[in-house]
């Protein structure tokens, strides 16, 4: 490469030093592509817990949270709340990003890459739900000895109107637990919120989500109520919370440090070009600037 601002195979970025600073791409239609497959990333996670709640047994695992607080109704709510209100939230000010194409994409393709991940782990190993009640609040396992298509697919609309829920009044399609959808959801709304707001907006930060400078130490206030909420409600096991805060954290975090690293370094760098979202990252950064989104 002949500069830093070239890609490996020789194609320059499409940037522009203009006179109110750089210039980036629209690129709308990987941003569309990107929210296109989270939206069957989804549908892959409710397909794989529509099947697997007939197989998983209904008998809880022990958990040391779940033996030092009883089961609470009201924790339920607060973490419906604070997962779907901050997902809401984080979405509605990263439309009015200056460069909203590009924030909106790396959102979505992180959350794909997460919920294929977390279909995956369903998938392979049947982890029976945490509810002390859990024959009365999950849904019956199928009698049928057949495979149910039409069945499923019915399953499948009922999780796509709770929107995964748990404060229904139907009963809950119990087995998708490791690892926690809510914390997932949670965590990754609070880091994008984090890394693309501007400071001028610090009280969002300090009800939002964590921000930990020299000069300032807050608290992640909307991602713990949703995990401590999932935990006391029963919702998920505390493995489940753990693991997936600590996914989606590092998934998080190894995708923005590949943005930071210079377009002719990216081919040349073997952690990077060893994982297998290698090719994801590179074709959906390609034409954008290497460093911070201003």
């Amino acid at each position: 490469p002949l500069s830093d601002q070239e890609t490996f195979d020789g194609s320059r970025i499409s940037e522009i030093k203009g006179k109110r600073g750089m210039i980036y791409r629209l690129e709308w239609f990987k941003t569309f592509l990107a929210m296109f497959a989270f939206f069957m990333a989804s549908n892959l996670n409710h397909l794989t817990l529509a099947v697997v709640m007939d197989i998983t047994s209904r008998n809880p695992l022990p958990d040391i949270s779940h033996s030092m607080f009883k089961q609470s109704m009201v924790t339920r709510k607060m973490t419906d709340s604070a997962t779907l209100y901050g997902s809401l939230a984080t979405f509605f000010f990263i439309l009015f990003h200056k460069h909203r194409s590009i924030v909106i994409r790396r959102f979505f393709t992180i959350g794909t890459i997460l919920f294929i991940m977390r279909a995956i782990t369903i998938s392979v190993t049947h982890i029976p739900p945490s509810y002390e009640d859990s024959e009365i609040i999950c849904a019956e396992p199928t009698q049928d000895p057949s495979f149910p298509i039409a069945q499923y697919f019915m399953r499948i609309l009922d999780i796509v109107q709770t929107l995964g829920l748990q404060t229904v009044e139907n009963k809950l399609y119990c087995g998708d637990m490791l690892f926690s959808g809510h914390t997932t959801t949670a965590a990754i709304s609070c880091f994008v919120l984090n890394h693309y707001t501007p400071k001028a907006l610090w009280p969002m930060r300090i009800v939002s989500l964590t921000h930990r400078t020299p000069r300032q130490t807050t608290l992640i206030t909307m991602c713990v109520c949703a995990m401590v909420g999932a935990v006391m409600s029963r919702a998920h096991y505390t493995a489940d919370v753990v693991l997936g805060y600590w996914i989606s954290s590092l998934v998080f975090n190894f995708y923005h440090s590949f943005t930071y690293v210079k377009h002719s370094k990216r081919a040349l760098c073997r952690p990077f070009r060893r994982a297998l979202i290698f090719w994801i990252m590179f074709k959906m950064e390609k034409n954008v600037s290497y460093g911070r989104v201003p």
